[in-house]
């Protein structure tokens, strides 16, 4: 019986004739390109044990290295259950940063060098990110946003792992202007001591390198213990550690290298999917596979996603297709508003017979504030794959709620001392370090109103005193769009993006997220605590990972996922492609835009037999455009030819702030109602104080006020809206409820 009879036999796994010839294909250079669902992981494990029980390897002489130590442990407990019976050799499945620190610290031993871990549990003074802010505040005059901390750090990482040279470094995109001089003085710092020195993550990599290239004895050393290298998701590998791998792999060059092009979608992180579309250049006697047969997948969702992954040219040429059953159209719905986006999906969840296999994919960790308040307002548990919360740290949330604490007692100058400056009250520096050096039991605008020297400072101090005043007895969403308008935050937040190169939107966006989860809260405090709550909710939503619950998670953390069900968010211009793809897109630079198409393939090939991918017209205040790759894939299904990325005539549309009532009675009024229901409320005087209403789009609420022409509507899932009377009962808008 020979090896594949006898693994169909044991494990029930029957390979088709490319895994096989992958499998067998041991000695020389392979690249085996694995479509999604095509059994990679499966593969490379029989093509381990195939090493172990047929070219009788020892394990120590195999080095197999995954991407993330999530991968590794997968890799090991499916080699338990295959071979575990069959061999007491155990391969260690590595990560690359693991191995490579196991060298690093052979190295500094072997040389007495010391040296000091500065992320994970690093004391806070040598903590990476204190030093990192620290060097910021230096260089930059002062402190970092929580914004642009993580795009320093993203920097920093990024022209390490793709080994930028420091005459290169200013090509590198940042909106930082100094990015390449704080990077340069936070090497010099952690080598300023070479008998000591400080190592992050991303140095394991480099030091890693180094030491392989210059150190023969440790080379040799590794190149002789290992005879076969087996790289998993390689097409996540930067371009350190590829050249890493190639001097391991070195001088036999017995190197399984397992990847999808189609799938790299971390070019933020330092991959880079050129090195795959190199191999034979690098190796000429290398052999390519692909392995294109997808058995997790219904015909319809193959078939689509085989079409539009072709629309990217820098890829290898290959057909992803499946044997299996023609399955479920992908259903494409383009909801009028954000809103109703998120309450499709939850409903849609709160239906689901078993909702373990359900994830909700969103490009953006921001996407899924608002839908993990609704799902728990719902009480509809959830797992989170990527907890994050920087949202909940964001300066404009700290901003929010400093307002909302000043409004409690405006004699706080440290509160006001950190929001002086974001509100339209021509309050100066000068003025507030003279609060700050005397202690006075009176308001702080009182304070400042004795020392003004301008008329128009005066009446702003005023103003502002009123506004924070009024604030205090305002229900939380109403308290915000106080903030947002008559204390200028919103203005505030404009000129502060123009000024620092930030995203307008982004910023907006996050106020607005804010708003919408204070709806309904009776309080101040209420709102405070529901942050909080949100908070907590999200991380302790890791508990839920095997439970019968759906999954939330960002696209790039789905890959290697699978479920029966997959909803796609939050699919618009500007969200996936980004702003930044298409620009760079328009000015001949390509890269970015493939990964964008890239990233949505990989959200497509996450479902088994039921994808739908959902879009609105508008979010807040702002016009929005269902996304080009939305547009793409309905010409798919329609079986039109899918050619040039048609960008030139999507132009965003913004609308006013604080115009959403005009807004969507404005959108109505140009659309024809065509149909009218018989039910409709038609006459003014059965709109009265606490009137049960469903609204056509808003659902289920009650009248809070009439005031003539005008009616303020509390409704259950999106607070209060003002409409004009006339126009309600004209489209038919208004249908009475019997029952609550």
């Amino acid at each position: 019986m020979n090896f594949f009879e006898k693994m169909k036999q044991m494990t029930g796994v029957d390979l088709n004739d490319v895994q096989k010839q992958a499998v067998r294909l041991t000695d020389g250079p392979l690249l085996l390109l694995a479509s999604p669902g095509s059994g990679k992981t499966t593969t490379l494990n029989m093509k381990i044990g195939y090493l172990l029980l047929v070219k009788k390897v020892k394990a120590e002489n195999i080095l197999a290295i995954t991407f993330s130590k999530a991968s590794a442990r997968d890799m090991e407990e499916r080699f338990e259950l295959f071979f575990g019976q069959l061999t007491r050799d155990r391969v260690a499945f590595s990560t690359i940063h693991s191995f490579a620190y196991k060298v690093v610290r052979e190295y500094f031993w072997k040389n007495q060098i010391n040296y000091q871990l500065i992320e994970g549990n690093a004391p806070e003074q040598l903590h990476k990110k204190v030093m990192i802010r620290n060097l910021f505040t230096e260089q930059m005059k002062t402190a970092p946003t929580e914004d642009e901390m993580e795009e320093i750090l993203s920097y920093i990482s990024f022209v390490k792992n793709r080994m930028v040279p420091d005459d290169q470094l200013s090509k590198v995109a940042c909106s930082i202007k100094s990015a390449g001089k704080i990077y340069q003085a936070y090497e010099a710092f952690k080598r300023q001591n070479p008998q000591n020195l400080l190592l992050d993550f991303d140095d394991m990599l480099t030091y890693c390198l180094d030491i392989l290239q210059n150190d023969a004895e440790i080379r040799r050393k590794y190149q002789t213990l290992y005879d076969y290298v087996l790289t998993d998701e390689s097409q996540d590998n930067s371009v350190v550690q590829h050249e890493i791998v190639e001097l391991l792999a070195a001088p036999k060059n017995n190197l399984c290298v397992v990847a999808d092009d189609d799938q790299s979608i971390f070019m933020w992180r330092g991959a880079d999917v050129k090195k795959l579309l190199q191999f034979q250049q690098t190796y000429p006697n290398g052999k390519v596979l692909t392995m294109a047969q997808n058995y997790r997948s219904t015909k319809e969702i193959v078939d689509t996603a085989n079409v539009f992954i072709k629309r990217n040219k820098n890829r290898y040429d290959k057909t992803m297709f499946t044997e299996n059953r023609q399955g479920e159209k992908i259903e494409i719905h383009n909801m009028r508003r954000y809103d109703l986006q998120l309450n499709y999906v939850v409903e849609a969840i709160q239906k689901a017979g078993k909702p373990k296999e359900v994830i909700v994919l969103y490009r953006n960790n921001s996407s899924a504030i608002r839908l993990v308040d609704l799902l728990e307002k719902k009480d509809i548990p959830f797992y989170m794959k990527d907890v994050d919360v920087k949202f909940f740290k964001h300066w404009i949330v700290e901003d929010i709620l400093n307002f909302m604490r000043l409004s409690y007692n405006d004699k706080r100058v440290d509160i006001l001392e950190r929001i002086y400056s974001k509100m339209n009250a021509y309050i100066k520096k000068a003025q507030i370090q003279q609060l700050l050096r005397t202690e006075e039991d009176a308001s702080c605008f009182d304070r400042l109103l004795k020392n003004v020297h301008a008329p128009y400072q005066e009446q702003a101090l005023r103003k502002a005193k009123k506004n924070i005043r009024e604030m205090n007895a305002l229900p939380p969403d109403e308290a915000i769009q106080l903030i947002r308008d008559k204390l200028g935050y919103d203005k505030t937040l404009i000129n502060r993006a123009e000024h620092l190169g930030l995203n307008e939107e982004n910023l907006l966006s996050i106020v607005s997220q804010l708003e919408h989860i204070a709806e309904g809260l009776p309080d101040l405090a209420a709102f405070a605590n529901r942050l909080n709550e949100l908070e907590e909710i999200m991380k302790t939503s890791k508990f839920n990972k095997n439970e019968n619950v759906a999954t939330l998670s960002t696209m790039h953390s789905s890959k290697g996922l699978e479920f029966d069900t997959v909803y796609m968010l939050d699919l618009v211009d500007g969200v996936i492609p980004s702003k930044d793809d298409v620009k760079a897109y328009k000015n001949d630079e390509p890269e970015k835009m493939e990964e964008a198409v890239r990233l949505f393939y990989v959200g497509m090939t996450r479902a088994r037999h039921h994808l739908e991918l959902l879009t609105y017209n508008q979010k807040d205040e702002e016009k929005t455009q269902p996304s080009a790759f939305i547009e793409d894939v309905k010409k798919i299904m329609l079986g039109e030819n899918v050619g040039e990325l048609k960008l030139t005539n999507r132009v965003e549309e913004k609308v006013p702030h604080r115009a959403k009532a005009t807004v969507t009675n404005k959108a109505y009024q140009q659309k024809k109602v065509r149909d009218i229901p018989e039910d409709a409320i038609k006459d003014a005087r059965d709109l009265q104080r606490g009137t049960l209403v469903q609204h056509k789009v808003y659902e289920q609420g009650f009248v809070k006020k009439v005031d003539g022409n005008e009616i303020e509507i509390m409704f259950d899932h999106y607070g209060i809206k003002k409409f004009m009377v006339d126009f309600c009962l004209q489209q038919g808008m208004l249908r009475p409820v019997t029952n609550k």
